[in-house]
């Protein structure tokens, strides 16, 4: 968790010749690895998924998803020991989308663009909760069947918030102020906000949200240059001229 009393020095309108190569803390985005069900289990729970989806929770049998995944009934219970089981991998697969949704956007961004990129990043997270035409997504019907909609909201928010913390927060940390108090609530306090913004007023622009949010977290929106170490640990390194002197 973030230490909210600590005093982070602010970089602000900085541009590459302005980033000293001998800074002591090379800060680099950090990936988040995907946490989805691979191989056969992850066959077995996406034929569940489709079959919750289309077909509904109650009419979907542990034979109907064998069949559907193109395994035997045994190998479905050799994975998951009953119904619940699967049911429990379906709902942490719908949770993959919406955080993983974030951690793209983060590994896609552009350094130092706020602006933009919180727009992009409005736009992405309405994509994972609502079809081009405006329509919730699918996993939303079966959320309401087994009447978890409230619960799986709240981790939801509870999972993105750890993510933006562990994965963003600390990048923009290091270039920037943050001057807000209680962190992770108030991010938490944000994207209850967008869903519930999106939903009593399905109008509402991503360029809009981007305000709000922009207002909310009093983010400082002053475009900047990236610095020159990589963006990403696995990157090419840039070098500046003096170390190619």
């Amino acid at each position: 968790m973030l230490d909210e009393g600590a005093v982070v020095p602010a970089r602000k309108s900085a541009s590459i010749s302005e980033f000293a190569s001998d800074l002591p803390h090379h800060v680099t985005r950090q990936l988040r690895q995907s946490v989805r069900l691979n191989g056969v289990a992850g066959d077995i729970m996406q034929a569940a998924r489709e079959l919750f989806e289309t077909e509904g929770v109650a009419a979907t049998s542990m034979a109907a998803i064998a069949r559907k995944a193109g395994v035997a009934r045994s190998l479905v219970y050799y994975y998951f020991p009953d119904k619940q089981a699967v049911i429990d991998a379906v709902l942490d697969d719908f949770l993959e989308d919406i955080v993983e949704s974030v951690s793209t956007w983060n590994e896609l961004r552009a350094f130092g663009d706020t602006p933009s990129e919180l727009k992009n990043c409005v736009a992405a997270f309405r994509r994972t909760l609502y079809t081009s035409s405006g329509q919730p997504r699918p996993m939303f019907a079966v959320l309401e069947e087994l009447g978890v909609r409230d619960r799986f909201a709240t981790r939801a928010v509870r999972e993105s918030v750890a993510c933006i913390q562990n994965y963003i927060v600390s990048e923009y940390m290091a270039y920037r102020t943050i001057d807000i108090q209680l962190i992770p609530e108030t991010f938490g306090l944000v994207l209850f906000g967008i869903v519930g913004m999106m939903k009593a007023k399905p109008d509402i622009t991503d360029e809009e949200l981007a305000t709000l949010i922009a207002q909310t977290l009093r983010l400082d929106m002053t475009v900047m240059a990236p610095p020159p170490w990589p963006e990403h640990p696995d990157a090419p390194t840039l070098q500046t001229e003096t170390q190619m002197r």
